[in-house]
């Protein structure tokens, strides 16, 4: 049987934390700069400085410079966590130096605490805007993609671009309202050339979808973390008959509406494993509408002729509604919203124009054609952006006209409540969308003038007015949503009363029952859900799960007691942190606690040079020595010396330079005999001494 002193023990968990560091820890508490990393190039002018905790800070300055030297200074100011997101002074095609120093719990500065340094990317778009009412905008930025010539950015209010998707060639798609957004990326010369993605602001790619058939248009994730998709599906079919079919007989077909000889391209909804990519459930417009709809104004049967296949059914949109567990699709080609029941895949109800087969039940009134976009509405209604391209046709307009309308949806009746029209050069034919804000005002993109956004209020009045400047063909803006920012998931985690020890730095346990206290801070621009698992390794603490809600801008403490012994041995604490919806922006704060033998009043922890108390005194072979190296004396040659009872020095512990703060010396006196020994702490004219009795 093997018995371990306490100096064995003491070094067994020092390993043990080693092995820990090495193994499981992307962040440990040891001072340093984290993003932006040194020497990146950043494709967004808002921008996350994020730093780690250092030991006995009240807070920290932060300087940005474009001057190594830091002699002409963007930034100068104070952060009382570790995030600070800068917003407004960066630009384009620059190059930038930041630093930090704390400014600890005396008053006194630290040292500044390394120098990096990062480049901006160069702006993708050419945007203008016009604010008309700027006390009437809805906060946030405005993301959009444009295909043709495939980017995507933001803009701020000004119009000033704040981010774009660089050489990636990335097209927005959405942004949930957790700040996740979706995409897809060109990939030139593949068979399916638009794969569809999670991806995040800082050009990370979080998920993307297998890509063995052809998606577009929409990507969504589920409640249950699975992501589903529109893709491509087709089926044969017959040429029905109209004013094209003596083209079709040009070319051998018998166009008569019922020889099934032509290929129909339709879609289908596909649900994807997050984990293992495998499809767990999808949806057939071939299965669940009827062939005998179709488009007999658009011209998709011309196009159909010149393409030799047949555009039938181009789904352009979908959204998940989890209170009704039900999906809605818009159907471009058949100027319809189908609601369908999840995962059943029943169809509730079809939505717009009437046709052969009498499928759609409701909304025939309303005239919406071509349409593209869907929200679901707080109060229940369906916002959707009316391309109008059949204006004429199923409104009687001279010409075709664009609009948002708002449609409730009572049973079996479906009427508009609301609408916008755009005026005749804001035409959109394809692409574009509605999205109802905050405040009420309804953001309209349309592909018409060069690719707008207005943001519009309740008397249709319009309040602000993005000019994309892109031009057919050779650029289209697909969508446009205001979101609140680039960061959904930017947090602090500052651990209280963190000092800096020789093991690293940790905390001090008073033994008995003691708590160790972590504020948890939203530096993000989105409401914030986060789970965390508390746990150590000595076992000294009960093992804690749990989860908490953060608006933007707060913050909350989190505190857990355990039963601390009174020994010299120590143990590693691990607080993991995982947003809900972004696991990749997780934390795992990991620190050593230490018991404290001084009690629990906080005027006698110094602030100042101090030799503390040893423990055990009398001892048997080994004594916890315990010092605090204030600011003052950190330039000073320090010693930690042993003298016997005649004032021989026997043993010289520390010889050199100390870092401010707490320290940690287990000292072994098994090679000298038993009797009395003074330990003495010196530095510069500081010193002081504690009598210590070895007994064998």
């Amino acid at each position: 049987m093997i018995c371990l002193t306490f100096e064995m023990k003491y070094y067994l968990n020092l390993f043990k934390l080693f092995l820990s560091i090495l193994l499981i820890s992307p962040l440990i508490l040891n001072a340093g700069l984290i993003t932006p990393e040194n020497n990146s190039t950043l494709q967004h002018l808002h921008v996350l400085f994020e730093w780690e905790q250092e030991p006995e800070t009240d807070h920290y300055e932060i300087q940005i410079s474009e001057n190594s030297d830091f002699s002409n200074l963007m930034i100068n100011v104070d952060a009382n966590t570790l995030v600070y997101i800068e917003k407004d002074v960066l630009d384009w095609n620059s190059t930038f130096h930041w630093r930090i120093r704390s400014i600890y719990n005396n008053g006194e500065f630290g040292s500044w605490i390394d120098t990096y340094t990062f480049s901006t990317g160069s702006p993708l778009s050419e945007t203008t805007t016009t604010l008309s009412s700027p006390n009437q905008i809805q906060d946030g930025v405005t993301v959009f993609g444009a295909f043709f010539n495939y980017f995507s950015a933001a803009i701020d209010q000004t119009g000033k671009e704040i981010w774009n998707s660089g050489s990636e060639n990335v097209v927005y798609y959405s942004t949930s309202q957790f700040g996740d957004v979706f995409g897809c990326t060109l990939v030139s010369g593949a068979e399916n050339n638009l794969p569809g993605m999670e991806f995040t602001f800082d050009g990370e790619t979080i998920w993307e979808e297998p890509n063995d058939e052809f998606l577009h248009h929409d990507l969504i994730q589920l409640p249950n973390g699975n992501y589903l998709g529109i893709v491509e599906a087709n089926s044969i079919g017959p040429i029905p008959i109209g004013d094209w079919t003596p083209l079709f007989q040009g070319l051998g077909f018998q166009a008569d509406g019922v020889t099934i000889e032509f290929p129909w391209i339709g879609d289908k909804l596909v649900e994807w494993d997050k984990n293992t990519k495998e499809v767990v459930w999808s949806w057939s417009v071939f299965d669940h509408y009827n062939m005998m709809d179709f488009d007999q104004y658009g011209g998709t049967w011309n196009q159909a002729y010149i393409d030799l296949h047949y555009d039938w059914t181009h789904v352009n949109a979908v959204i998940f509604d989890e209170e009704e567990s039900a999906l809605y699709i818009s159907t471009r080609h058949l100027s319809r919203i189908t609601k369908i029941n999840y995962p059943s895949g029943n169809v509730v109800w079809n939505l717009g124009h009437t046709m052969a087969s009498s499928d759609v039940s409701m909304g025939n009134e309303i005239g919406f054609s071509f349409q593209h976009s869907l929200q679901k509405l707080d109060n229940g209604n369906i916002l959707t952006f009316d391309n109008g391209n059949l204006a004429p046709e199923f409104r009687g307009t001279n010409n075709p006209v664009s609009r948002a309308i708002e449609i409730s949806i009572d049973g079996n009746n479906a009427d508009l409540v609301w609408s916008y029209e755009l005026s005749a050069d804001l035409f959109g034919f394809a692409s574009g969308n509605t999205q109802k804000l905050e405040n009420d005002n309804v953001l309209i993109t349309t592909v018409g003038g060069g690719g707008r956004s207005l943001e519009v209020n309740s008397n249709g009045d319009i309040v602000w007015e993005a000019n994309y400047n892109l031009s057919l063909p050779s650029g289209a803006v697909y969508r446009a949503h205001r979101i609140p920012g680039l960061f959904p998931a930017a947090f602090s985690v500052l651990v209280h009363d963190l000092y800096e020890m020789v093991e690293g730095n940790g905390v001090y346990l008073i033994p008995g029952s003691s708590s160790v206290s972590f504020e948890v801070v939203n530096n993000g621009d989105y409401e914030l859900a986060l789970n965390y698992t508390f746990t150590d390794l000595a076992g000294w603490f009960e093992p804690t799960e749990g989860n908490l809600v953060l608006p933007p801008g707060s913050s909350e403490t989190l505190s857990f007691t355990g039963d601390i012994p009174g020994s010299t041995e120590t143990t590693v604490i691990e607080l993991l942190m995982s947003p809900d919806h972004h696991p990749e922006k997780q934390k795992i704060i990991q620190l050593i606690g230490v018991p404290n033998y001084l009690g629990n009043d906080p005027e006698i922890v110094p602030t100042t040079f101090q030799l503390y108390e040893p423990f055990p005194n009398p001892f048997n072979p080994t004594t916890t020595i315990r010092f605090y190296m204030g600011v003052e004396t950190r330039h000073a040659v320090s010693h930690l010396q042993i003298f016997d009872i005649t004032g021989r020095l026997v043993e010289t512990l520390i010889d050199g330079r100390i870092e401010s703060g707490q320290h940690v010396i287990i000292w072994n006196a098994k090679l000298h005999p038993s009797g009395f020994y003074f330990i003495k702490l010196s530095s510069g004219a500081k010193s002081q001494t504690h009598k210590i009795i070895y007994l064998k």
